[in-house]
């Protein structure tokens, strides 16, 4: 009786699923938190959203992507993308935003986010594995392709399972037998350097070999890191000890579920083991308690985990005080790796800092020489310009239209009041022209005057002015500049004007 409740009860949570939209509070939490998280365990996660998902993926796994701007559902095996957004106060829905064609070859890719990007590594299709990088196009709507210098095949299946290998470890890299057919799903991201971290490659190419025959999978046990900034890959080393069952993605490592006694956060970027302290693994015991979980991830310092399909979700706060080192590291590390990856930092910082100290004396250079030539007792300030000719021949440039117009501003000047866009057009005669034309001239006319003013005067100040109606903010009113006006030198070009 009781096997049939709980089957009546399932049955029921995934008819409401398959409802649209979507309610589910651990899905709104996620969506609600205002950073990017860059990796989330999602092991079972299949069916969100049928309505909106074509029915020709309905049975693959689907993934979630989690940026600082925007959430995602993502098709394994496909380049298909579905933004999720809150239409309702705690009602979710998704739509199609990429508009990828082909499918079929990224199988258990590495799904990852940094800030607002999300990549794609490797992932398995058309019989073997691929290490091509990729990042979504939120322009194009597509997946482009990153260029590496070196391809690393391998999947990363999120499954929970373990791993085993015989004989010594010395022979770690020619793993042959593992315990389960799933690659790990041990990859971590640090966002800060944009570093990609990948442990055991998990490579296969059965287009290589006869069908008839069986194909045994290729593992490579050893630890490698991507900088995506160089797109350049470097081993760190041979890894030690592996075995995972939940991987959650942390700021400050990996942390790794294997059981309720056996809880641990890998460190790649100080290659330790950080084992969770006695007094704190009671509170992980949570992950053990109820339904096993199908969604995980961290935010805001705390675990987030729960049930999509039957809308529960509990959270445990965590920090790296949970953690202590017990002196045991990570990858047994390639001296001469990490020495070229110390040497390419050391290079790196070295170049920078060239830059750096070129630019600035760059910069000093010029602005000395600059300062010098002011302080030189050749320079002289440009407020005038030297004239030579007498100021009635320099008056002679100016048109008939051009002296009009300076006197109708003079007479309205020194009363203290302005002329407005009309009475410009009509001394110009262009009253019964279209606006531009009228704009065109206007603007010409009074250009002209001020040019010629630098001229006349060899000042720099402008003798025409216009602001503003302050009665109607749309038209412009013109006057002759306050500074001008009261010259001694603009009253002899004044008296000039009037007596030609």
């Amino acid at each position: 009786m009781r096997i049939f409740f709980h089957t009546c009860i399932y049955i029921l949570m995934i008819a409401q699923l398959s409802a649209q939209p979507l309610q589910s509070g651990l899905l709104h939490k996620l969506l609600s938190t205002n950073e990017s998280v860059p990796q989330i365990f999602a092991p079972e996660l299949t069916n969100l959203f049928p309505v909106r998902v074509s029915k020709a993926y309905s049975e693959n796994k689907q993934y979630l992507i989690k940026t600082n701007k925007q959430l995602f559902l993502g098709i394994d095996g496909t380049g298909q993308l579905y933004e999720i957004k809150e239409v309702s106060p705690g009602v979710l829905d998704a739509i199609r935003v990429d508009s990828t064609l082909y499918a079929g070859n990224n199988f258990c890719a590495a799904i990852f986010s940094i800030d607002s990007s999300v990549f794609s590594f490797g992932g398995y299709g058309f019989w073997k594995t691929n290490g091509t990088l990729k990042q979504y196009n939120f322009f194009s709507h597509e997946w482009d392709v990153i260029p590496l210098f070196e391809e690393r095949p391998s999947i990363f299946c999120q499954k929970p399972s373990g791993i085993i290998w015989k004989g010594d470890f010395n022979d770690a890299k020619k793993i042959e037998n593992m315990s389960t057919v799933f690659a790990p799903s041990f990859y971590w991201v640090d966002k800060e350097s944009k570093y990609f971290y990948a442990g055991v490659q998990h490579l296969i190419n059965q287009s290589i070999s006869d069908s008839a025959l069986p194909y045994p999978a290729q593992y490579n046990a050893s630890l490698s890191v991507l900088d995506l900034a160089t797109k350049k890959w470097t081993v760190l080393g041979d890894i030690l000890s592996y075995g995972w069952h939940y991987t959650i993605h942390l700021p400050w490592g990996l942390l790794v579920v294997e059981s309720s006694e056996s809880v641990y956060v890998n460190d790649f970027k100080t290659n330790r083991q950080l084992f969770c302290k006695d007094d704190k693994i009671a509170k992980y015991r949570k992950f053990y308690r109820n339904r096993t979980p199908n969604l995980i991830f961290y935010a805001n310092e705390y675990l987030y985990f729960g049930d999509v399909f039957f809308n529960s979700f509990d959270s445990i706060n965590i920090s790296k005080s949970d953690f202590e080192d017990r002196n045991k590291p990570l990858f047994k590390s390639s001296n001469s790796q990490m020495g070229a990856l110390r040497f390419y930092k050391m290079v790196s910082w070295l170049i920078f800092l060239l830059l750096a100290l070129g630019l600035m004396g760059l910069y000093y250079f010029f602005i000395l020489k600059k300062r010098r030539h002011f302080k030189s007792p050749d320079f002289k300030k440009p407020n005038s310009l030297q004239t030579q000719l007498p100021l009635e021949d320099r008056v002679g440039i100016l048109n008939e239209m051009e002296c009009q117009l300076i006197l109708y501003l003079f007479d309205h000047s020194i009363k203290g009041t302005r002329i407005s866009v009309e009475e410009v057009n009509k001394l110009t005669g262009v009253t019964n022209k279209n606006e531009p034309i009228k704009r065109r001239t206007r603007s010409e006319l009074i250009n002209a005057i001020n040019d010629k003013w630098l001229i006349i005067a060899g000042s720099r100040d402008r003798l025409v002015l216009s602001e503003k109606s302050e009665f109607d903010g749309r038209t412009r009113e013109y006057f002759i500049n306050q500074k001008v006006l009261a010259a001694s030198l603009f009253q002899q070009f004044i008296r000039i004007l009037k007596t030609n």
